[in-house]
């Protein structure tokens, strides 16, 4: 496929990927690359049908930042402080790659890109083609690119990413493990994640409990020491976890 000037950012996302990873390669006409055509990752909850409508991703675009302070007891820092705070942690710089995974309307992606400067490259990876369109028709930029891909599966090839993040998307993948596995697998030794996501009332998982609430909330709620302890496993090191009510953040860097 030849991409014309235009989609400089997208161009050079392609050499991130690993031909061996997807078997298919759609167009860029609506401003982001299709990698799944019809094998979109099934969907199990309302939520998770809710997330690929247009009239979600129009709402997500504005109403996050009030879910994401009601889930931390109202002590979410807003979105200046949102972002500041996940791009220290993320170690941002100058002609850094980061992966922004399960991206939405790419709240974050679009901005992670005018932290990297121009020689940087910000690439956010959805499964939704609402949110994807929303994410070009918003928060595009000369270094920014989208692409639909599957967070479980990603396309790109060992080591390519200085930094990758998954804010608010983790509960929503059907295997969220293997998405972590796949970050793992992506990013450079040295690199650095950020996972936002869930965390169980009372902070402990138990079979019937946490069955009932993951199926009510149509999200996978996480234990207090489950990521914490995947991504040791993992070899990550230098591990933090901050927890604001209903919500974690997990910071770690990969060996």
């Amino acid at each position: 496929m030849t991409f014309t000037a235009e989609h400089t950012a997208t161009a050079r996302t392609l050499q991130l990927l690993d031909p061996q990873r997807y078997t298919r390669l759609a167009s860029a006409d609506h401003g982001y690359c299709d990698l799944l055509g019809d094998d979109s990752p099934r969907v199990d909850s309302i939520t998770q049908r809710l997330m690929r409508t247009r009239f979600y991703a129009a709402l997500y675009q504005h109403g996050r930042p009030v879910g994401l302070r009601l889930a931390s007891g109202l002590n979410a820092p807003g979105r200046d402080g949102d972002r500041a705070r996940v791009a220290s942690w993320l170690g941002l710089r100058a002609d850094a790659t980061v992966l922004d995974i399960g991206c939405g309307p790419g709240n974050f992606t679009g901005w992670f890109g005018t932290q990297v400067g121009a020689g940087g490259l910000a690439v956010g990876v959805d499964a939704s083609h609402s949110m994807l369109r929303r994410a070009v028709a918003d928060n595009s930029g000369p270094n920014v690119a989208y692409l639909r891909g599957d967070a479980e599966n990603l396309p790109f090839a060992d080591g390519v990413a200085d930094a990758v993040s998954c804010l608010a998307a983790l509960y929503l993948i059907n295997d969220p493990f293997r998405a972590v596995g796949e970050i793992a697998r992506v990013l450079k030794p040295g690199g650095r994640v950020v996972l936002l996501t869930s965390l169980i009332p009372g902070g402990t998982r138990t079979a019937v409990r946490s069955a009932v609430l993951d199926r009510l909330g149509g999200i996978r709620w996480f234990g207090r020491a489950e990521l914490t302890r995947f991504v040791a496993e993992l070899g990550f090191t230098g591990i933090q976890q901050h927890i604001s009510g209903l919500s974690q953040t997990v910071v770690a860097v990969k060996t």
